[in-house]
């Protein structure tokens, strides 16, 4: 297990327990009932991630040559280039009906805290997976530069989703850069035009670049989180969660992102 890895566990008990002492929202849900259904499928996706160079070839892919940036650069460049394609990915998975139907998984929770980062279906990890190698391949990005994106993204979404509030000083501090808790839980609002903005992974650049922002300080907190198609509480078992992609929609109202 790589050493980042080994903090980013570390972290989580830090997460739950600033949870505990700065709560943005009071959790109504079986709490342990909703992590372990989230803890679960976060747990198939690492084994997934682990079998990736199997389901994946790496090794069809050519070797990357080594760069002749500054390692300082190459990361920033490769931090960049990945955050911007996290970004359209994350719009198009809201666009395209297909892709919607994987990402509805992580959006039907109807609350947020950390466990909300590991709620997502397998079949959206391999997707990811193979617009980042595709991404990593066309420029020939190598491990060295990658994983810095790899630590920020992970460690960025397990604070949006978390459960916390910032003091709104420090919380607009932050987010002129960066996502937070206040910026992401718009994005996963149960009013569609919330839902659809703010998809940032890393940075909030690009959704005030690209028009799809919404800001905290401006907006009404959302009301509730999730999907009225998905709320009830056979919605949110494990098993549900990992057929629901297949599952027909029994109103969707949901409109093109763009």
């Amino acid at each position: 297990m790589a050493t980042y890895q080994i903090l980013y566990l570390i972290s989580i008990p830090l997460i739950i327990a600033a949870e505990y002492r700065f709560a943005r929202n009071e959790l109504f849900q079986d709490r342990y009932d909703r992590w372990f259904n989230n803890l679960s499928l976060g747990f198939i996706n690492e084994a997934v991630l682990l079998a990736s160079p199997v389901l994946i070839p790496l090794l069809l892919l050519p070797e990357s040559p080594s760069s002749h940036l500054n390692p300082l650069l190459g990361a920033l460049a490769a931090f960049l280039v990945l955050d911007l394609a996290s970004y359209w990915l994350h719009r198009a998975y809201h666009h395209f009906g297909a892709l919607w139907r994987l990402h509805r998984v992580h959006h039907c929770d109807l609350e947020l805290d950390y466990s909300t980062t590991f709620r997502h279906h397998p079949g959206e990890v391999v997707v990811s997976l193979l617009v980042i190698y595709l991404v990593m391949a066309t420029l020939a990005l190598t491990p060295t530069q990658v994983i810095p994106y790899v630590i920020a993204v992970k460690a960025a979404q397990l604070l949006a989703h978390s459960n916390i509030r910032l003091g709104t000083r420090t919380d607009s501090l932050i987010n002129l850069l960066f996502v937070t808790p206040g910026t992401h839980q718009f994005h996963h609002s149960r009013q569609q035009p919330q839902t659809d903005s703010n998809f940032g992974e890393v940075l909030t650049v690009w959704d005030r670049l690209f028009g799809t922002y919404t800001c905290p300080q401006s907006s009404p907190e959302p009301a509730a989180f999730g999907l009225d198609e998905f709320s009830e509480a056979r919605d949110q078992r494990l098993g549900a969660l990992l057929v629901l992609p297949i599952r027909s929609i029994r109103k969707t109202g949901r409109g093109p992102v763009w």
